[in-house]
């Protein structure tokens, strides 16, 4: 087994995040896999610890230098970082829905946990995945691509981020750093699925021509996109939707 360098995996506590661990472990990676809760962290690590090296670490994204002091902590563990994948999902409530049953007084709120989020994870990462050529890749949704009713401040935050990759990807190739964003639509059994409720997600998959991805359709995409057979890719935005969007 070819040994691949440190992944992060922001948000890898999820079922996408978790899913891009596992494959990972399996194909040589060095995993920091990260969440907000430190026994769902605690148990996956141990799940996972018979697969390759691992470990977890705990951080709120909400937290002003939490995107620092990961990075700090990963790098101080492993002594290096490759590439970082951001799988993390969170915003207060209130930002879905109807634009007019909104609420202004967390929008900004929104905003910082999104698409700031990731500018600070990226210029945390900059210094290591610069050093051997690393890649960065963000997770959004598709409401960041695809016009749609009550997904006015999802679509903004996730085109924010997509804007953000593009001319960032740009930029950094001057360093050898790719990066890519992903774009899922309806995931069978995530959480988002979970939430959208069995009803819109038995509608979504009656639309999708291919039938709706798992996270592990998801995750191999990612692991590809930070590999060597990769390293002329950069700055592409590729949904995942199985056929509901073209």
């Amino acid at each position: 087994m070819m040994e691949r360098g440190v992944l992060l995996v922001a948000g890898g506590s999820g079922s996408i995040g978790s899913a891009i661990a596992r494959m990972a472990l399996d194909e040589g990676w060095s995993v920091a896999l990260h969440g907000r809760s430190p026994d769902k962290v605690q148990a996956l690590v141990a799940g996972m610890a018979p697969l390759g090296t691992l470990d977890g670490f705990v951080a709120d994204l909400r937290e002003e230098d939490a995107a620092e002091v990961l990075v700090a902590e990963v790098a101080e563990q492993f002594g290096r970082i490759d590439a970082v994948i951001d799988c993390t999902a969170t915003g207060p409530e209130g930002i879905t829905g109807l634009f007019p049953e909104t609420a202004p007084d967390v929008f900004g709120d929104f905003l910082n946990v999104s698409v700031g989020w990731v500018e600070r994870l990226a210029h945390a990462a900059y210094p290591y995945i610069s050093q051997q050529g690393g890649t960065l890749i963000a997770f959004v949704s598709d409401a960041g691509i695809y016009a749609a009713p009550r997904q006015t401040l999802i679509g903004a935050a996730r085109a924010g981020t997509i804007g953000f990759i593009r001319n960032f990807a740009v930029e950094a190739a001057r360093d050898g750093i790719r990066a890519h964003v992903i774009s899922p639509s309806f995931v069978a059994g995530s959480a988002s699925a979970e939430a959208l409720g069995s009803e819109r997600m038995a509608r979504a998959a009656a639309r999708a021509g291919l039938g709706l991805p798992g996270p592990e359709d998801i995750a191999p995409l990612a692991l590809f996109l930070c590999s060597a057979g990769a390293r002329r890719i950069t700055g592409q935005v590729i949904s995942v939707n199985g056929g509901l969007n073209a």
